[in-house]
């Protein structure tokens, strides 16, 4: 189970408020969701706040069309579908969340539990002191704070206070191959893939998503063999120069 602590609201992403580009609002990438039988048993429930009233457009009747035929999919009907957004877009904004929520969940599930979107040691020694499973190092790909502090610079910081404990991951800036490699010479357990898997999907599909991580552990172990590295775990920071 991962549970996501940095985006409990979206952050200011220009390209997409100058694209009026939400996909939930059209039922794309709730899948998770709309398999969930607790989320649906909770679409007859009413929703705080005032009823929505659109003003007829050729954009609204797009979004039904697009709602509609994301909930053939999952054997919803369009009423459902429109529930469903609304019940996402009431939840899945949380800036409430706190360390008290981490600990609740902890105590909910015998799972093994990751935080992801840490990148100061003392959230990471926190988050071990509650008795996560592993740490996920992560600025979301760079797409909620401006500015922030990259993954690769809070890795080692982040594996520090860890003492060894959890495992640490990390993604966000991961494109290639030797990217991966300073990673998990900084102490990553693993490494995450964000953009690059879903240009390839765009591209190619799933033959795109094979060719890339073909690619992408040729590379790795390319730059091993360079380095003159037999195995992973000879790598250490011991590696890495500035």
């Amino acid at each position: 189970m991962v549970l996501t602590v940095d985006t409990v609201q979206l952050g200011w992403r220009p390209r997409d408020l100058a694209l009026g580009h939400l996909p939930f609002l059209k039922g794309q990438g709730l899948a998770i969701y709309l398999t969930d039988p607790a989320f649906l048993k909770a679409l007859e429930e009413p929703l705080e706040g005032p009823a929505l009233r659109p003003r007829p457009t050729l954009a609204l009747l797009k979004n039904l069309l697009a709602l509609r035929r994301a909930g053939r999919r999952f054997g919803l009907s369009l009423t459902q579908m429109q529930k469903a957004v609304r019940r996402f877009v009431a939840t899945y904004s949380f800036p409430e969340l706190s360390w008290e929520e981490v600990r609740r969940v902890r105590e909910a599930t015998p799972l093994p539990l990751l935080l992801k979107g840490l990148l100061h040691p003392e959230d990471v020694t926190q988050a071990v002191a509650l008795g996560v499973d592993g740490v996920y190092v992560s600025n979301h790909g760079g797409r909620q704070v401006d500015g922030s502090l990259s993954a690769l610079e809070a890795l080692p910081l982040a594996v520090q206070a860890a003492e060894g404990k959890v495992p640490i991951l990390m993604d966000s800036g991961v494109r290639t191959g030797a990217d991966a490699v300073k990673a998990l010479a900084l102490g990553a357990k693993a490494v995450g893939l964000g953009r690059p898997y879903v240009y390839a999907l765009a591209l190619k599909g799933e033959k795109g998503v094979g060719a890339l991580l073909d690619h992408f552990l040729a590379e790795l172990e390319l730059t091993l063999a360079l380095m003159g590295v037999a195995r992973l775990e000879e790598l250490g920071p011991g590696w890495i120069q500035r």
